[in-house]
């Protein structure tokens, strides 16, 4: 078959179907990988505004010992403001990311027996990371100052004085622990540049490759995934090890994204031989909606619905597991039932119907 291997490299799109896969994989990598978010500056970067209305005549105020609590007890800046128009402004304005208010009668009230209305004011307009961090904000001040209040009024009930101290410490155990920043997005990095590469490269590859005789075509489209796949999977993985600095998941990075880049790239190759560039409209989407597919970046249940179902039919997340399991060394493995049937198919497909339109061109 060495006639194949030469009618594709006199192709005018020989070189990109043989680079462009290893490109995508070099760049989309080492952008993602080597400017991972960091969680911890994140939150210290969020900055939430506190206008304290309380005017009870008790002392100390109880709002006061609340606001020195949220700001021991939460990883976020703090600023104080006078008036909520002055806050929301500053919200506005992107100075502060959420506001929280308490009552004029908040004293009062927290040494009452009545529950309290504290306001928060957030806005959708900031900073992805300062939406999210903001929208889970009314819950945990609901029960951090529902635990503060009902220890206050227990303490007074008792005629003691209240203590500052959380009735309950919290030890936490991480069981799989990421060993660096860029750990984290790793799975979702690999997942994706593995759907894009083999996508990109079956594409560039079924065009280079369309004027060529019908089973040299097929042999081609067989033999040259696993080498363009093999050195775009080696240039992930290495970029993948120096970023994250796991050494040990080099080899296993490696021969998990050669193995999957190269099932879906005849997967991709067989749709293309029978159906065309129309493929695409299935493909693309499939692709680009990995993030939410893959459960690498949100759990899958946490997706729209439908994308759930779609997810819940063919398991896209099993690829998303297994590339965790390689960072972090948790359970899971290649779906090899789910990837073999997906290269059978593929590889059914492209010289299935390169010989069944042989054999019509011979009968007419």
């Amino acid at each position: 078959m060495a006639s194949s291997i030469n009618d594709f490299r006199r192709s005018k799109l020989f070189r990109a179907a043989i680079i462009v896969p290893t490109v995508i994989a070099l760049i989309f990598s080492i952008f993602n990988l080597t400017a991972p978010n960091d969680p911890e500056k994140i939150s210290s970067n969020f900055k939430l505004g506190i206008v304290n209305l309380d005017t009870s005549t008790s002392f100390p105020l109880v709002s006061t010992q609340a606001i020195k609590a949220i700001s021991r007890s939460l990883p976020f800046r703090v600023g104080l403001f006078k008036d909520s128009e002055t806050a929301k402004t500053a919200l506005s304005n992107g100075e502060i990311s959420s506001v929280i208010i308490f009552p004029e009668d908040f004293s009062e009230q927290a040494l009452g027996k009545k529950s309290i209305n504290v306001k928060v004011i957030n806005s959708d307009h900031l900073t992805a990371s300062e939406t999210q961090i903001a929208s889970q904000l009314p819950s945990t001040f609901q029960l951090g100052l529902s635990a503060f209040i009902s220890n206050l009024r227990l303490a007074k009930s008792q005629n003691l004085a209240p203590s500052s101290e959380m009735p309950i410490q919290v030890e936490l155990e991480n069981l799989y622990e990421a060993k660096s920043l860029a750990s984290t997005p790793s799975p979702f990095v690999m997942s994706f540049i593995t759907w894009l590469s083999a996508m990109v490269g079956s594409v560039l590859l079924f065009l280079a490759t369309n004027q060529m005789t019908l089973l040299n075509r097929a042999y081609v489209r067989t033999v040259i995934p696993v080498m363009t796949m093999g050195a775009s999977s080696l240039v992930l993985a290495i970029v993948v090890t120096l970023t994250t600095m796991q050494w040990e998941v080099f080899f296993l990075s490696w021969i998990f994204s050669w193995f999957i880049c190269v099932c879906l790239s005849w997967l991709f190759l067989g749709m293309f031989s029978t159906v065309g560039l129309l493929a695409l409209l299935l493909i693309v989407p499939i692709v680009f909606y990995q993030p939410a597919l893959s459960g690498t970046v949100i759990p899958l249940t946490a997706a729209p619905e439908w994308l759930e179902l779609i997810g819940g039919s063919v398991p896209f997340d099993s690829i998303g597991r297994a590339y965790r399991s390689v960072i972090f060394g948790s359970s899971g493995g290649l779906p090899l039932l789910w990837l073999g049937s997906a290269a059978f198919i593929g590889l059914l497909l492209n010289w299935g119907s390169d010989i069944l339109r042989g054999r019509m061109k011979r009968r007419w």
